[in-house]
């Protein structure tokens, strides 16, 4: 499987005060990153963020913290994937459902 090039480089160089620091760079959104760590592990978490952050701005996915269940958030996806032409926002459709909805009654 070959491995992709990274859209950030990782390089060690030497402060003034003489220690080895290493250097997170590159661009994102059209933003300079240049970044300093004081570990390469550091750096290297930093370069998966910003990687992360990369992929995120050029697809249409994005991580978000939510209560919702998965079986909840796929619906939540379906019915704005339903609306995705429609004139008026979920909540609209949906308070208008709450107020006008009545379960018909049951025969007994």
């Amino acid at each position: 499987m070959k491995q992709r090039k990274s859209a950030f480089t990782i390089k060690p160089f030497k402060n003034r005060n003489g220690v080895i620091s290493f250097r997170v760079a590159g661009w994102l959104l059209g933003e300079r990153i240049r970044k300093n760590f004081k570990t390469r592990e550091d750096a290297i978490a930093e370069r998966a963020a910003l990687e992360l952050r990369l992929l995120q701005s050029q697809s249409n996915l994005r991580g978000a913290s939510t209560f919702l269940t998965e079986a909840q958030l796929r619906e939540a996806e379906a019915a704005f994937l339903r609306l995705e032409k429609a004139r008026r926002p979920l909540t609209f459709y949906l308070d208008y459902a709450l107020a006008n909805y009545r379960e018909p009654r049951g025969r007994a």
